[in-house]
């Protein structure tokens, strides 16, 4: 599995919207979870063309984008 770098940070927020677009942010095991202001801003197809990106959830109101066992704990 790949590391999180910043390369793949700055990637995810290019597709969410940017920082801005951003209301909460949190971590489980395997999935970096976003609460975002506007969901139009997201480009799904972009984030999973992200090395290391292993998927993208909607559920409710979060983005989930999935990057592996214990991966995301460190983003």
């Amino acid at each position: 599995m790949a590391k999180i770098t910043n390369e793949m940070i700055q990637q995810i927020l290019q597709h969410v919207g940017g920082g801005r677009n951003i209301k909460q942010c949190g971590n489980c095991m395997t999935r970096l979870r976003l609460t975002l202001h506007d969901d139009q801003f997201v480009d799904k197809t972009e984030i999973k063309k992200i090395p290391g990106v292993l998927g993208v959830i909607e559920s409710d109101d979060q983005l989930q984008i999935v990057l592996g066992p214990g991966k995301a704990q460190t983003a």
